[in-house]
This record gives structure tokens, C-alpha cells and sequence, in this order.
């Protein structure tokens, strides 16, 4: 089963930071990740009518992901080359000149970093 969240559900958990990082790009687009399944749910009612445009809430929470990962430095970049870029821990060790498990390190750094309700201080 794979994980899909409503703008309403994003707690900023690693797990769904990592859904986000992994949909950048259609976030950055103005489109928020489509559902895996074909069902789609038309609000009716007085919760349909919006006060901002469609496009606003996916590139606010890029924009949040975005800065993040920019304030997390370099671990960030490895981070959205990982699961964004589709990079290997290998290609970006090569890189880096490092080992594999230093990558594996500083992604989880990063991804601890980036995860949480607010964003953290370094």
C-alpha cells in the first residue's frame, strides 16, 4: 500500500516528509499528488468554496520542504538526491568521495532535520 496524504493529514512525520520530498515536483507544479486510486471526491457544500486558489496550498508545502532542506546544507541535497533525484547511496558516495554509510548517515540527519512540526535550529 503506498502512502498518500491530504493536505489536512501533513504533520510533517518523517514519513510523510519523505512522501512529500518524493512528489517535489508536482508540488512545485501547483498540484497536489493524486490519490492512487481512481475514486475522486467532489466536496460539496460550504467546505468546497476556497478563499485561495487551487495551486496555493501544494507550492506553500514545497516551499516549506524546499527551505528545509536548504537549511539542512549539504545533508538536505543528499536527502532530496536520494529520494527525489533517484540517486543511490553508492552514486552519491562516489560523489562525495565518501563511503556508503557515511550517505546512509547523513540522510537520516537530514531527514530527522527536516521532519517535525517546526522547523529546527542549526
Amino acid at each position: 500500500m503506498t502512502d498518500w496524504y491530504s493536505p489536512r493529514e501533513i504533520r510533517f512525520t518523517r514519513r510523510q516528509v519523505l512522501w512529500l520530498i518524493r512528489n517535489l515536483e508536482t508540488l512545485r507544479g501547483g498540484h497536489w499528488p493524486p490519490e492512487a486510486s481512481s475514486y475522486i471526491d467532489i466536496p460539496i457544500g460550504k467546505r468546497a468554496i476556497s478563499k485561495k486558489a487551487g495551486f496555493v496550498t501544494p507550492v506553500e508545502y514545497a516551499a516549506e520542504i524546499d527551505t528545509r532542506l536548504e537549511r539542512a546544507g549539504i545533508d538536505g541535497l543528499i536527502l532530496e538526491a536520494l529520494e527525489c533525484w533517484d540517486k543511490s547511496e553508492v552514486s552519491m558516495a562516489a560523489y562525495f568521495k565518501s563511503q556508503e554509510w557515511v550517505i546512509a548517515r547523513r540522510r537520516r540527519r537530514a531527514l530527522a532535520f527536516v521532519a517535525g512540526w517546526r522547523r529546527k535550529v542549526r
